[in-house]
């Protein structure tokens, strides 16, 4: 998403981006400048495909392609196979190197296939030594950027959040979208966006809300795939509540913002998120929020003016929902709120910072470079 939103906003600025990415199963490009390698299932993530590492390293159309394109700086989304690859092309080619720390991967070791430990030091190593190698290191949110400090004390970094299209996630088809999934007129629409995995505490989200939904004219609706969907939906059935939970599955990008302007309420339990960007698009699209205080994700609120941060724990979190829920007129008023407040989280915004970055980096190598160039 990230890289999409950002590529999307520099293209209609004038500038030339290529992006290097994974091949995904059954996914078409009708962008030529999308450059795909062949990529497997490395992890228990079964959707979350890897590109292989050595056939990656040798590939010979995508190393000339990149040495073509004559690039005035190469940007990384991951410490991993292709991150690698592209600070591998940043010095061979003599390129300033910037790096988005999305995730913190560290806290994801149990999707290794080996043992966790193991995965964290090795993906610690990665991480260290990706930062060693950047110019410019973009974190998400201030949490992050106290994350990169710790792992490395030196690391260039700016926080510089993932900007969204506030105009599109504010014009979502309400009627249409409630009328397909069937919520009545009456009912309160708690929303979730994102994916369904154990990191997302999706667990706790379902428990904390399942009296409101037995108690209330309300439904939850759970948009998104991955892994835990099927442990999701027999817990619904556990608490009592499958009749008022809707999985619509994956939704386009698209077509995401009528879902949101179909909610009344956001719902986000999550405790490892960098920077939680469904919050942010729920913002825009003008729904409260209901968020666990944890990491990035909190930095997006205004507690008790669009929304309320709580810690995680159920019966807070539940308090918070269920105000919410019983008081339309609470409603109505975060609601005004974080529309008026939606402009900061603009991908011009955004991108106007990221490209202030990109310069500084480039005008910082360029003078390295020469400096170099004349010694030698």
């Amino acid at each position: 998403t990230s890289a999409r939103t950002t590529a999307q906003e520099l293209r209609a600025r004038g500038h030339r981006v290529i992006i290097f990415a994974p091949r995904y199963v059954d996914y078409l490009d009708d962008d030529p400048d999308v450059v795909r390698f062949a990529a497997g299932h490395w992890f228990k993530a079964r959707d979350y495909p890897v590109a292989f590492p050595v056939l990656s390293r040798v590939a010979p159309r995508t190393a000339y392609r990149f040495a073509r394109e004559r690039f005035d700086l190469v940007h990384v989304h991951s410490p991993f196979v292709l991150g690698n690859l592209g600070a591998h092309w940043a010095r061979f080619h003599f390129l300033p190197l910037v790096w988005t720390f999305h995730t913190l991967y560290h806290h994801y070791a149990h999707y290794s296939i080996t043992p966790e430990e193991t995965s964290r030091a090795y993906i610690l190593w990665r991480i260290r030594r990706m930062l060693r190698k950047c110019n410019r290191v973009i974190a998400p949110s201030n949490a992050v950027e106290r994350v990169v400090l710790r792992l490395w004390p030196s690391a260039p970094t700016r926080v510089v959040p993932t900007g969204v299209d506030v105009k599109r996630f504010a014009g979502g088809n309400r009627m249409e979208a409630r009328q397909q999934w069937e919520l009545r007129d009456d009912e309160v629409a708690l929303l979730y966006v994102g994916r369904l995995a154990p990191e997302k505490n999706l667990s706790f989200l379902l428990k904390s809300v399942a009296p409101i939904l037995k108690n209330h004219p309300a439904k939850l609706v759970m948009v998104g795939g991955g892994p835990s969907i099927d442990i999701l939906k027999r817990q619904t059935h556990t608490l009592g509540i499958a009749s008022r939970v809707i999985f619509p599955g994956f939704v386009e990008p698209e077509k995401i913002n009528d879902l949101y302007a179909m909610a009344d309420v956001f719902t986000f339990a999550s405790r490892t998120e960098t920077q939680g960007l469904s919050i942010a698009e729920a913002l825009c699209a003008g729904l409260p929020c209901v968020v666990v205080n944890a990491m990035g994700a909190a930095e997006a609120i205004e507690p008790g003016e669009d929304g309320f941060l709580v810690p995680p724990q159920e019966r807070r979190f539940r308090a918070a929902v269920e105000e919410l829920v019983v008081n339309s007129d609470l409603r109505a008023k975060m609601s005004a709120h974080a529309s008026a407040r939606s402009p900061r989280f603009s991908k011009e915004r955004r991108v106007t910072e990221l490209m202030t970055l990109y310069e500084e980096a480039i005008i910082e190598v360029r003078a390295k470079n020469a400096e170099h160039f004349e010694i030698v």
